[in-house]
């Protein structure tokens, strides 16, 4: 791994007003990019939903193929304009079923894979609009210039066997959400992103929404978490750009000093 800067943009989603969207986060980017060091990789991420929010009424209008897509076009050059890695979740469509997926662009404007969310969030209705997804790529994390980055989406963070997959499978060094966290868990929300990089021994970065939809009140405060559970930086309740930076050596000292993760075999059973 390599020292990387991590810009988290908190922002309030337009509700299924795609075109609005885009042109926000084409301003956020930039504003992300002039916090940061142009010598050291960066990595900008959006939340869950970035592009639309959760306007499922109209999943058919707002879909789209990946990564054909607009959204995805849209991002890559982001992504080359500010070489800058691009994370980011938008509604896919793929065989006549729809996703909640994720993807990864590099500093070249390159697509890397899509991550599709795994486990559905029912008081949103996501069971009875997108599939169950899974990892679609070769590895469980997608490899970077900085290093290994694991992805996944929201309601997957109450889920701690499937970090530890994203862990370990992947050799992961640092693990994103992106997410639309409503009130009122926020205690949920920081308390399992910290459980998350403690028990996996990395980097753990969330960024949440801020805002509202017709049917829910979102309260930001994205996150990063070192891997030793400390806080390195946590955002308000406003639309703001979070930037931090993560330090290979604090990885290096944490997992040498108490090696929990070679422990992945033992047989409790």
């Amino acid at each position: 791994m390599k020292q990387t800067q991590v810009s988290l943009i908190q922002m309030d989603i337009e509700f299924g007003k795609k075109e609005e969207n885009l042109k926000k986060v084409n301003s956020l980017i930039e504003k992300a990019f002039s916090q940061v060091s142009p010598e050291i990789p960066h990595i900008v991420c959006l939340p869950e939903l970035f592009s639309t929010g959760y306007d499922l009424d109209n999943v058919h209008l707002h879909a789209e193929s990946i990564p054909e897509g607009e959204t995805t076009t849209f991002l890559a050059q982001m992504a080359k304009d500010f070489s800058s890695v691009l994370v980011a979740s938008y509604i896919e469509n793929k065989e006549d079923k729809y996703f909640n997926t994720a993807v990864v662009i590099d500093e070249n404007g390159v697509f890397l894979g899509k991550y599709r969310k795994i486990h559905l969030f029912p008081p949103m209705n996501e069971p009875t609009v997108f599939s169950i997804g899974g990892f679609t790529h070769s590895s469980v994390s997608f490899k970077i210039n900085s290093g290994n980055l694991g992805l996944l989406i929201c309601y997957d963070l109450r889920f701690p066997e499937l970090s530890r997959r994203v862990a370990l499978e992947g050799n992961t060094e640092f693990l994103i959400y992106l997410a639309e966290f409503p009130y009122p868990k926020y205690e949920v929300w920081k308390t399992l992103l910290q459980a998350r990089a403690i028990e996996n021994q990395l980097f753990v970065c969330g960024v949440n929404r801020v805002g509202s939809d017709p049917n829910s009140k979102f309260f930001g405060h994205s996150l990063i978490y070192d891997p030793g559970g400390n806080n390195l930086i946590e955002g308000t309740e406003k639309e703001e750009v979070l930037t931090g930076n993560l330090d290979p050596s604090v990885l290096l000292e944490v997992r040498s000093s108490l090696p929990s993760l070679q422990h992945r075999q033992t047989n409790y059973y």
